[in-house]
């Protein structure tokens, strides 16, 4: 990253502003507040940015427009100056916010009287087991009527206290809800009005708010209710029709209005970043180093010759620069998981562009399936539909929406690890093994997948330490870099130990007589180790001086250089030797979680009744029997065609996609996030915020391109 400096014209500030965000990599430097410069006040027209972006907001919320949907169509806007997007917004709002705020108005009225006429319904239908006119409850001359609940138990009570207040004179009415309590109604004198209803509220009495238009019998007043709540339905849905209307034809408008102000006030928030002087504008950001050209030529065309940039290296160890991260779009959601580690400091290497094939590939070695990677495809293929449209899963779906491209990836290997190994939703009576050292009748099948696990790690490990030795030669470090290149050596070496020579016995390590035979990745899987695999080649050393050569002797290096950097060096020699060993058998869990989808989708296949056993044909592609015509059924030890059962595929899925897909996915995370990452990656880095805007419902035209369009037409 570079420092870019812009100095022009304060005439020409919007034109600068607007280049910059076409740009698109330009993070502002907050230079006023360095330089202890008070932030500039807001214009008029600034300020109405504001209050019109919140009129139409508001707007769009009343007609449920969503701002952050895109409707596939784009409205044509020039916001060369701030004049022409205020005006566009002013007509917008003019043409549609009072028809809608009166609309909802005349809403809220209703749905506010059809409360009133609902409250009116349960009180009068409270009081009908009492068999009294709503109309007799309040206070007349003489006498005071209330009506209400009072709690289950308290019935007695009530009527023991009314008593003693009033020496007899009063009737009370009581009838038990089903709901609980009872329902009372209670007539006092008028001048016991206040004492009655202190014990009432003593009693935890709630008196029915009877409405004064609640006259005449229970059943006339609920019917008056009920009839008033339809008409007012019927108006409320009339106004909600309106207000579609209004959407359907002027949702694209009011959304391009919005969208337009929406930029304009990031433009004006980013003006809190400028130096301004009596004849001029001043501000620095960040830009990717390589961009320098592509600044200028936008610059010079939108401002012309009222312009001077230069760009600046600033010393690193006084500043730290924000990371610009640059890979292909499908690797979004693989950058996200990078991110979600940390952002890449200035000693990383961005692992995005490695991971995002090595993370499908070992998620496939643990969910290796043809027929479920298959579905997992066709989710992750939906999801990218979905994005296209603008639809919107919601907030728990919408994690596999962000992942759209690297669940297609997951599918495309668990689909191609389903080939290698033989597995068809779950049936290993579908599909040969393209790889015969893992066909199903092969009883070392588990040794030769946890085999593959291990050199698995090995390979990823192996680069990890490669990434690191870069990183250390790029910024020079060459005590550092010493320690890498010895890790790399002992790492290898061990590695060869065991596989060339002997992995259940170290004492063979130190032979004085013999040969070595050198490991080779992937292809020797299956045929054994050391001298009995006809894969690895031999050299005449003994395994005594190989072991010296290859392990002792860079472990020593390792040990004497890292002893050079202290304690933080005698930490790393330790962390490394150790990691040595655990972080390669963590790949072991490639196997384990391998073994238990197998296994739990072979459960379902063979122990739920098969209702359709669907058959599958031979087939073969290019000479290769993917499909054979028979298979060997070891439950009735007969030949036959390729079949599945459709329930125990269906319900294995179900379950198993579910579940096994969701641990294959924390593991295979796990693997990069610690066996992977702790060997070259660092974070800690600052995140890249550039100005720019994201248009999902303008494109921006030049005023001249506005006139010839309407001279044209």
């Amino acid at each position: 990253m570079i420092v870019a400096k812009v100095v022009s014209h304060r005439d020409f500030e919007r034109q600068v502003l607007m280049s910059l965000e076409k740009f698109s990599l330009f993070e502002f430097i907050d230079v006023r507040r360095q330089a202890g410069i008070v932030d500039v006040k807001r214009t008029r027209q600034e300020e109405t940015v504001y209050s019109a972006l919140e009129r139409l907001a508001k707007v769009l919320e009343s007609l449920q427009i969503d701002q952050a949907k895109r409707t596939g169509a784009y409205t044509d806007v020039d916001d060369s100056t701030l004049d022409n997007s205020l005006n566009m917004a002013s007509e917008v709002i003019s043409a549609v916010e009072e028809e809608v705020l009166d609309i909802d108005s005349k809403i809220t009225i209703a749905r506010l009287e059809m409360e009133r006429q609902r409250g009116i319904a349960d009180v009068v239908m409270s009081l009908k087991p009492l068999g009294v006119d709503p109309s007799f409850i309040g206070t007349t001359e003489f006498t005071f009527t209330t009506a209400g609940i009072i709690p289950s138990g308290r019935e007695s009570e009530l009527r023991w206290s009314i008593n003693e207040v009033t020496d007899g004179a009063f009737t009370i009415g009581s009838l038990p809800l089903k709901r609980g309590g009872s329902a009372c109604i209670i007539t006092v004198p008028i001048e016991l009005k206040e004492a009655v209803e202190r014990i009432l509220s003593a009693m935890q009495f709630e008196a029915f708010t009877i409405p004064e238009d609640a006259a005449g019998s229970p059943e006339e007043v609920v019917a008056g209710a009920e009839n008033q709540i339809v008409e007012l339905t019927k108006e409320i849905d009339q106004l909600e029709q309106r207000k579609g209307h209004i959407a359907q034809e002027w949702g694209q408008r009011i959304l391009a209005a919005w969208e337009t102000l929406d930029i304009e006030r990031k433009r004006i928030d980013i003006k809190s970043y400028i130096v301004y002087t009596d004849q001029s504008i001043k501000m620095w950001g960040w830009i990717p180093e390589g961009k320098e050209e592509e600044l200028q030529s936008i610059l010079s065309d939108n401002v012309g010759p009222a312009l001077e940039v230069t760009f600046d290296r600033p010393d690193f160890a006084e500043v730290e620069a924000p990371t610009y991260i640059s890979n292909p779009k499908f690797m979004k959601p693989t950058e996200d998981v990078v991110k979600a580690y940390g952002i890449p400091s200035r000693h990383d290497l961005d692992p995005t562009k490695i991971m995002a094939f090595s993370f499908p590939l070992i998620f496939g070695l643990v969910f290796s399936d043809v027929g479920q990677g298959f579905i997992i495809f066709l989710i992750g293929y939906a999801a990218v539909r979905a994005n296209k449209k603008g639809q919107d899963w919601g907030s728990i779906l919408g994690y596999i929406q962000n992942g759209a491209q690297g669940l297609m990836m997951m599918g495309v290997f668990a689909m191609l690890g389903g080939f290698l190994f033989g597995s068809f939703f779950g049936a290993e009576t579908v599909i040969e093994p393209l790889w015969p050292v893992f066909a199903h009748s092969d009883p070392n099948r588990a040794t030769h997948m946890l085999k593959l696990s291990i050199e698995v790690g090995v390979i990823q490990i192996s680069l990890g330490i490669i990434m690191s030795l870069y990183n250390e030669l790029k910024h020079r470090d060459m005590k550092k870099a010493l320690v890498a290149v010895a890790y790399l050596w002992m790492y290898l070496g061990f590695i060869n130990l065991i596989f060339g020579v002997s992995y259940s016995s170290i004492g063979e390590w130190f032979q004085a007589s013999g040969s070595v035979s050198l490991w080779v990745p992937i292809i020797g899987i299956g045929y054994g180790t050391g001298a009995h695999n006809p894969f690895y080649p031999t050299v005449p050393i003994p395994p005594m001086i190989f072991t010296l050569l290859m392990f002792v002797a860079p472990l020593i290096i390792m040990l004497v250089t890292s002893l050079m950097g202290k304690m933080d060096g005698i930490v790393h020699f330790l962390e490394s030797v150790i990691g040595m060993i655990s972080h390669t058998v963590s790949y072991a869990r490639i196997f384990a979680l391998n073994t238990v989808h197998v296994i739990l989708s072979s459960v379902f296949i063979t122990m739920l009744p098969a209702l359709i056993t669907i058959p599958i044909p031979g087939f073969s592609l290019f000479g290769v029997e993917i499909v054979p015509h028979e298979f060997f059924y070891e439950a009735t030890h007969t030949y036959g065609p390729a079949s599945i059962p459709l329930l125990g595929a269906f319900i294995g899925t179900l379950i198993v996609g579910i579940l096994e897909g969701l641990i294959g996915f924390l593991h295979t995370l796990r693997l990069h996030f610690v066996e992977w990452f702790s060997k070259f990656y660092h974070a800690g880095g600052i995140d890249f915020h550039p100005f720019s805007v994201i248009r999902l419902h303008t494109v921006q035209v030049t005023q001249h391109a506005v006139e010839s369009s309407i001279s044209a037409s």
